[in-house]
């Protein structure tokens, strides 16, 4: 499945679930961040290091209140947007783990020919 490109404003997120199908025949399931900022889209593991929870866990949403940095809604530990690099002190250095996606023709896809979005939500609401 592909996103539109057009669904992400500068700023907005959405979440998406994939699946990545092994060799061995497994799907292991994950849930996934994809936001634009500077005019960049970006996407990584929606998976906070600190309590192994969603950033959005706790609210709908990503960034801080400049809307400069991302945040997870839990603890308030927030990320450099183009890295995924914590910058608060209890995993300073640490990374959220990136997805790389490939933007074509409008529409956004992931890198991983083996992994495969299975469904989009904004607001916690299922879009596709």
């Amino acid at each position: 499945m592909k996103i539109a490109s057009a669904l992400l404003a500068e700023n907005d997120f959405l979440t998406a679930d994939i699946e990545l199908k092994r060799r061995s025949g497994l799907i292991n399931k994950a849930n996934i961040l994809l936001f634009q900022f500077n005019g960049r889209v970006y996407a990584y593991l929606n998976h906070c290091m600190h309590m192994q929870r969603p950033l959005n866990c706790q609210q709908d949403a990503i960034f801080d209140r400049e809307r400069q940095r991302l945040r997870c809604s839990m603890h308030g530990f927030v990320f450099e947007p183009e890295t995924g690099v914590c910058l608060s002190p209890v995993c300073e250095g640490q990374q959220l783990q990136p997805i790389k996606l490939i933007e074509q023709d409008g529409f956004l896809s992931l890198h991983d020919k083996q992994a495969e979005i299975v469904a989009i939500y904004r607001c916690g609401k299922e879009l596709i």
